[in-house]
C-alpha cells in the first residue's frame, strides 16, 4: 500500500533522499575512472578488470528479487540504510585491501549496497511521486546521481595523481594497509579510499532522516510458488532487458575510458564523466517534460539512437576531441533513457508491487554491468582493440533501439485500436 502522494515533487521526503542518494553515488563513482588502474597497477588484465569491476554486480543480481520481495513486505526506509550501511562497508573495506584477492568481497558488498539501495530508493521515489509528474520526478530524482558522477570521478582523478597530497599520503599508508602502495608509488589510493569512505557515512546519517512512505498489507502465509512469483514483476521485464542492453553499453563507457584515456594521451580522463554527467543533468533538468507530454516509447528511440551513434563514432574516431563529444551524446541519450525506463517500468506495473518491479528492472541493469564488463573485457583482451570494443558497446544500445521500435508499435497500435471504438461511441451518443 501506498502513501498518499500530493502534486508536489520536492518535498521534504524528496530532498533527503535525493541528498542521500548524493553521497551514496559519489563514493560509488570516485571508483569509475581509478578502480581500472588500481586493478592494473596490481598486475591485472582487461579481462581481469572487466570482471572484477562487473563482480559487484553479480552478488546483487542474485539478491535483487529478494531486496523487491522484502521492500514491498518491510517497508523502503529500512533498506535504503541498509544499502548504505553496506556501502560504508564496501569503501571502508578498500583501506585494508593489500592485494587483488581480497578485493573480491570488497566488490560483493558494494554490490548488495547496490542491490538494496537502488531497489529500495527506486519503490520509494515511485511512492512519493506525483502520478502526472512521473517522468519529471524520476529525472530530478536521477539529476542528484548524475551530480555525483560529474564530480566523483574527476574529484577521484586529481586526488590520486596529486604530487601535492603525496605527504598526506604516506601519512594514511602507515594505517592503511590498502593504498597500494606495496606496488606503486604513483597514486594516492589511500586519500581516495578514506573520501569514500566519509561519503558513504553520510548517506547512512540522511537515510535516517527519511519517513516511511509505504504501508505494508499483511498477507496469509504463502506458498513456495508464491513467494517466487511475488520476487518478479512480470510487466518489468521488458524495461529490465532494455536497461540491461542500454547498460551494457553505458558501463563498457565508464570501465575501460580509464584505460582508453591512458592510451590517446589524456591529462584527467574524469573530466569524461563530468562533461558527460553535465550534459546529463541539463536534459533532465529541461527536457524532462517531453517524457510526461509525448508517449514515453517514442521519446526514448531517438535517445537510444544517440547512445549507439556515440559509441560507434568512437570506435571509428579514436581522439580526445571524439572522447567529449561521445560524453556530449551519451549525456543526452542517457538523460532521457534512464528517467524513461523507470517510468516506463512503473506504468507497465500499474503501480502494483513497486518494490518487485524495481527489483527486476534492477536485475537488466546488473545483468547489463556484469555481462557488459565480462564481455567487453573479452574482446579487448582477444582482438587488443578498442576498436572492436567500442562497436561492440553500439550495438547494444542499437539492438535496445529496434526492440524499443517493435514495442513502440505494438502497445501504442492497440492503444490506437481501442480508442477507435470508444470515440465511435461517444459521437453516437452525442446524436440527437
Amino acid at each position: 500500500m501506498r502513501a498518499p502522494a500530493t502534486d508536489r515533487i520536492f518535498t521534504v521526503n524528496f530532498l533527503y533522499l535525493s541528498f542521500c542518494t548524493l553521497a551514496f553515488f559519489v563514493s560509488f563513482t570516485l571508483f569509475f575512472p581509478t578502480l581500472p588502474l588500481y586493478i592494473k597497477a596490481h598486475g591485472g588484465d582487461a579481462a581481469l578488470i572487466g570482471l572484477m569491476v562487473g563482480a559487484s554486480s553479480l552478488i546483487s543480481l542474485i539478491i535483487r528479487p529478494v531486496t523487491g520481495r522484502l521492500t514491498d513486505r518491510y517497508g523502503r526506509k529500512r533498506f535504503i540504510l541498509i544499502g548504505c550501511l553496506f556501502m560504508l562497508a564496501s569503501s571502508g573495506g578498500y583501506d585494508f585491501v593489500s592485494s587483488l584477492g581480497f578485493m573480491w568481497p570488497v566488490r560483493l558488498l558494494a554490490g548488495m549496497a547496490m542491490a538494496f539501495f537502488f531497489t529500495a530508493s527506486t519503490a520509494y521515489m515511485a511512492d512519493t511521486a506525483p502520478p502526472t509528474k512521473r517522468g519529471q520526478a524520476m529525472a530530478y530524482f536521477g539529476i542528484f546521481n548524475n551530480i555525483a558522477m560529474a564530480i566523483g570521478p574527476a574529484i577521484a582523478i586529481w586526488l590520486i595523481k596529486s604530487d601535492s597530497l603525496h605527504g598526506i599520503e604516506r601519512h594514511l599508508e602507515k594505517w592503511l594497509p590498502g593504498s597500494g602502495s606495496t606496488v606503486t608509488d604513483e597514486y594516492n589510493f589511500a586519500i581516495l579510499f578514506v573520501l569514500a569512505t566519509g561519503c558513504s557515512l553520510a548517506g547512512v546519517v540522511l537515510s535516517l532522516r527519511l519517513q516511511e512512505t509505504h504501508v505494508p498489507v499483511r498477507r496469509p502465509k504463502e506458498r513456495p510458488r508464491e513467494i517466487v512469483q511475488s520476487m518478479l514483476h512480470r510487466d518489468a521485464v521488458l524495461p529490465a532487458a532494455l536497461s540491461g542492453l542500454v547498460t551494457a553499453n553505458f558501463v563498457s563507457l565508464n570501465i575501460f575510458m580509464p584505460l582508453f584515456g591512458e592510451k590517446i594521451g589524456m591529462r584527467n580522463v574524469g573530466l569524461y564523466y563530468t562533461v558527460y554527467a553535465l550534459v546529463m543533468i541539463l536534459f533532465r533538468a529541461t527536457g524532462s517534460q517531453i517524457l510526461d507530454r509525448y508517449p514515453r516509447q517514442l521519446v526514448m528511440i531517438p535517445a537510444m539512437f544517440c547512445m549507439m551513434l556515440a559509441t560507434l563514432l568512437l570506435a571509428l574516431i579514436q581522439t580526445e576531441a571524439m572522447v567529449y563529444l561521445t560524453a556530449v551524446l551519451v549525456g543526452i541519450g542517457s538523460g532521457i533513457v534512464q528517467p524513461g525506463l523507470q517510468a516506463y517500468m512503473v506504468d507497465r506495473a500499474k503501480g502494483v508491487r513497486l518494490g518487485a518491479a524495481a527489483g527486476t528492472f534492477a536485475i537488466g541493469m546488473d545483468v547489463g554491468i556484469f555481462g557488459g564488463g565480462a564481455l567487453m573485457g573479452r574482446v579487448q583482451n582477444a582482438t587488443g582493440s578498442y576498436t572492436a570494443l567500442w562497436t561492440t558497446a553500439g550495438i547494444c544500445s542499437g539492438i535496445a533501439m529496434l526492440i524499443m521500435m517493435y514495442a513502440a508499435s505494438r502497445e501504442l497500435g492497440h492503444r490506437a485500436t481501442r480508442k477507435k471504438p470508444e470515440a465511435a461511441r461517444d459521437h453516437g451518443t452525442a446524436q440527437p
